[in-house]
């Protein structure tokens, strides 16, 4: 149950591991993560799911973690 990103360009860490925890999320993220990614399917694979794709009023593709966390992807 755990889904891991590894080889980020320029980043000041190796890899982000997201890890189910036994406790719902309660409240609103503290923090937001925008990445940059090839295909958004690369996320998908490894356990993201798709909240809000791209439309007429954004044009970044909305994700939550396996958690729930939200973050948004941007196609490059």
């Amino acid at each position: 149950g755990w889904a891991a990103i590894e080889d980020i360009p320029a980043a000041p860490f190796d890899y982000l591991v997201f890890v189910p925890v036994p406790e719902p999320k309660t409240v609103k993220n503290r923090i937001h993560w925008d990445v940059d990614v090839p295909d958004v399917r690369l996320l998908t694979d490894r356990g993201a799911r798709v909240l809000r794709r791209p439309d007429d009023e954004i044009s970044w593709t909305v994700l939550a973690d396996p958690e729930g966390n939200e973050f948004c992807a941007f196609v490059s």
